[in-house]
């Protein structure tokens, strides 16, 4: 296997086309992932080098999740978009994991846009179906064991699941007219909330994973995000511990700048009353499996996280170990969100600079620099630096 991998990696240095993946199994393990974000969706600013990849296998990590926005690389659900789409950034990056021996889980990871035009609009649902049947063609080439496909991030359809599930029977009905045994993942709607699992319809087809993201609290997870969460005081909490016994102080204390001090009190005490811990987190995902067992169908968790910036490390690792163990005690593979950036794991060693705006933090000359796991979080993930 290091010999395939060393080959793959030479030719893709080189330039040589890479149109031979390893040898053929059913479909990837999907136990232990992680979100290789900010590279080709987002904001871009993170790219992932060949040394990246190594020390991501090395960690002990047995595929990576690729977010892709479509709108990067020309797919807008414009009549005839996918036709002058240039998708050879997203072929390096796949070709370039599978070459490390990470399997990858081609994420469709859209912008505002695009999920509006999708939800609403019939002619951009026949674009949308167009654009993975093309992509279903052009990926073929990848054995079913090293590459998987998702169909779309965080669905919306909020009160539209109907429409949804018909978009999805319809897009799965198409890929496999033209690739009968890869695997799938099937988002749920309500933004792939544990909510919208139950609103999600089971297809016959049993090559299919449906994924849900788990995000709970989002008072510790989110805590201090510069956007979204308008009617909430989230943003305004910071250094705000897990598990919630630990907060002792008042609102006044965690959110002094709250615009709304009363509301960031109730949102406070509704944290303390709910007792998060491990405990709390696992009747969440109890849920999950729960709904898997009833449908008889494979559920994988595909974010998890922390923003990072305005919680402590103890709080942080401490909510990623419950998550993951909460997921693996039922058997559920996962995705951490993610690799580098807000919710990353890693620390930036060289010359970098922090967006003002976020608290991100990117390299000066990314050439330059390298990453390197910390090691509490890896430890979170039952995971270690080998």
């Amino acid at each position: 296997m290091r010999l395939v991998a060393l080959v793959m990696a030479v030719a893709i240095l080189f330039g040589i086309p890479v149109s031979e993946s390893f040898a053929a199994g059913t479909e990837p393990a999907l136990k232990k992932g992680l979100n290789v974000a900010g590279w080709l969706a987002n904001a871009r600013r993170q790219p992932i080098y060949a040394r990246d990849f190594i020390q991501i296998k090395k960690a002990g990590f047995d595929h990576i999740r690729l977010p892709v926005n479509p709108e990067f690389y020309g797919i807008n659900l414009e009549p005839g978009s996918m036709e002058k789409a240039k998708l050879s950034e997203v072929d390096k990056a796949i070709e370039m994991a599978i070459a490390y021996d990470l399997p990858v889980m081609l994420d469709i990871h859209a912008g505002k846009a695009f999920m509006e035009k999708l939800e609403t609009n019939t002619e951009a649902e026949q674009e949308f179906i167009t654009m993975w049947v093309e992509l279903a063609k052009r990926y073929k080439k990848h054995s079913a064991d090293k590459l998987v496909f998702e169909l779309l991030n965080e669905p919306q359809y909020y009160h539209r699941e109907t429409r949804y599930n018909a978009l999805v029977a319809r897009v799965v009905a198409a890929i496999r007219a033209v690739d009968a045994n890869r695997l799938i993942v099937v988002g749920a709607p309500m933004g792939s909330s544990i909510e919208g699992l139950q609103k999600l319809d089971v297809l016959t087809d049993h090559n299919i994973i449906y994924a849900f993201h788990f995000y709970y609290p989002y008072i510790i997870t989110h805590q201090g995000v510069h956007m979204g969460f308008e009617q909430k005081m989230v943003r305004s909490f910071k250094h705000l511990p897990y598990p919630s016994d630990k907060a002792t102080k008042n609102a006044e204390f965690y959110a002094p700048n709250a615009p709304n001090p009363a509301q960031a009190q109730t949102e406070l005490d509704e944290y303390k009353n709910a007792h998060w811990n491990f405990t709390a987190i696992k009747e969440q995902i109890a849920l999950t499996a729960k709904w898997a067992k009833e449908k008889n169908v494979r559920i994988i968790c595909g974010e998890f996280g922390v923003l990072r910036n305005h919680i402590d490390d103890q709080s942080r690792f401490l909510w990623i170990h419950d998550t993951r163990k909460a997921l693996e005690e039922f058997g559920i593979g996962w995705q951490y969100w993610e690799y580098t950036d807000l919710m990353g794991i890693v620390k930036m060693i060289g010359a970098t600079n922090t967006d003002p705006t976020d608290g991100s933090v990117r390299f000066n000359e990314p050439l330059k620099g390298s990453r390197q796991f910390e090691a509490p979080a890896l430890s979170a993930l039952g995971l270690s630096a080998k």
